[in-house]
């Protein structure tokens, strides 16, 4: 009986350092230089009475972002303030533009 306790205990052990060891971790996504190749313009939300904007980059503008996994480039266009902290309102305004990684390059 002692020996058929001590087989689960060493199974279920071992079975959890199988699961455990195979699972890796994702890889961390660091900001990478990216340059425009193309013009590109998009509308975004400025907040306030203006409301919305027109944000473009030229050829060889150069931004910093993340890829994600849409095939776009998340970049930053904003700073964070308390405008943006809870429900939206007509002062919050956009912080991120995702842009088709068709129009940049990365700079290596």
């Amino acid at each position: 009986m002692r020996i058929i306790k001590t087989i689960s205990v060493l199974s279920m052990l071992l079975f959890l350092s199988i699961t455990t060891g195979s699972c890796t971790k994702d890889p961390v996504v660091t900001d990478q230089t990216y340059v425009f190749t193309q013009p590109y313009c998009a509308t975004v939300t400025v907040g306030g009475v203006v409301g919305l904007a027109e944000k473009c980059y030229k050829i060889g503008d150069v931004v910093s972002g993340k890829e994600n996994t849409s095939g776009k480039l998340t970049i930053r266009i904003a700073e964070h303030s308390t405008l943006n902290d809870g429900p939206p309102s007509s002062a919050s305004y956009q912080e991120f533009l995702d842009v088709p990684l068709n129009y940049l390059e990365v700079i290596k």
